[in-house]
């Protein structure tokens, strides 16, 4: 259910390839700003460098912890990586910097579903339908989530109304 969506804030064609490094570590280098880590760590998540990508997340929220951005990004990476205990961390970073970012808080749902915490899970993807009623996904994930809780009936309303949005799950 972990849906993952890279937000790369300020970035170009060229930005991500000013990002890209050969086998050196992400510590090494110091001068950038937290924008810059952040956008390195999307450049090395996607070229499959989870655990040197979280390096450059830590990086980027050290030096500017409001980075709505890397907080995000690096719960994607520790929920790829499957620690779902620290992306909920960083997700909850995420909500809380950001409370009206209707993906967050679907993506947040995600990792409570993963930790079979699915009342949470369904908080916060009604949290989700509230800020984009129009969301399919959400719709979906909440389906999904009301089906482990033996909540038939109410589960089809909501794969009914993710059809109707245009899930195509």
């Amino acid at each position: 259910m972990v849906i993952i969506t890279i937000f790369c804030a300020g970035c170009s064609e060229e930005a991500i390839e000013n990002t890209t490094q050969s086998s050196e570590k992400v510590t090494s280098e110091g001068t950038l700003n937290s924008t810059e880590w952040n956008n390195k760590g999307v450049d090395l998540f996607v070229t499959g460098r989870s655990e040197e990508a979280l390096q450059a997340y830590d990086k980027a929220t050290e030096l500017d912890p409001r980075n709505v951005y890397a907080w995000y990004n690096k719960g994607n990476a520790l929920a790829y990586l499957g620690k779902y205990e620290e992306a909920l961390h960083a997700y909850n970073k995420t909500t809380e910097i950001d409370p009206q970012d209707a993906n967050a808080w679907n993506t947040k749902a995600g990792v409570l579903n993963n930790l079979g915490r699915y009342e949470e899970a369904i908080e916060a993807l009604n949290k989700a339908i509230e800020l984009d009623p129009q969301y399919a996904n959400a719709w979906y994930n909440k389906g999904t989530v009301l089906d482990k809780l033996g909540r038939y009936d109410e589960a089809q309303v909501c794969y009914d109304k993710a059809k109707e949005l245009g899930y195509g799950g």
